[in-house]
């Protein structure tokens, strides 16, 4: 399933699907010059699909793109979201048992529920949002500036 995903995202491409995308997201989605508001929205949508990917790679490859180019048809920094979305892919094993590698095995032998496991995973995913929306940004505008990245 995994060449699946990578060959489908490949065919999209070559068939001018995100290009059309963002088009069609240019049209109907308007931030009015509040670039910041879309980034925020962009890493928030990220995270929450990242729920529907049990692969992170699969998630780079099928997702990242068309956010990439939300981003870019709103304003948002680009740097910047290139940046979180990439990290955007960490939250798989907080938002779901079966998104990160150990999920299955901690999971499998009965250390917790599923309910647990999404409430816990609910809180800690929204406090990693906040440090990441905050010191996360602030840091990675630090490096920027310094020319590191």
């Amino acid at each position: 399933w995994y060449g699946g995903i990578i060959g489908l995202s490949s065919l999209l491409s070559k068939v001018g699907f995100f290009v059309w995308l963002a088009e069609a997201l240019k049209n109907n989605i308007s931030f009015d010059g509040h670039g910041n508001v879309a980034f925020i929205v962009i890493v928030a949508l990220s995270i929450l699909v990242r729920y529907f990917f049990a692969s992170g790679s699969a998630y780079i490859v099928a997702m990242v793109p068309v956010f990439a180019m939300l981003a870019n048809v709103s304003g948002a920094p680009i740097m910047l979201t290139a940046l979180a979305l990439l990290f955007s892919n960490s939250y798989g094993g907080m938002v779901t048992h079966y998104g990160g590698a150990a999920g299955p095995v901690i999971f499998g032998v009965g250390y917790n529920d599923i309910k647990s496991w999404w409430i816990i995973g609910g809180i800690l995913a929204l406090l990693t949002f906040i440090l990441q929306i905050t010191l996360g940004v602030w840091w990675w505008e630090m490096l920027i500036a310094w020319g590191v990245i």
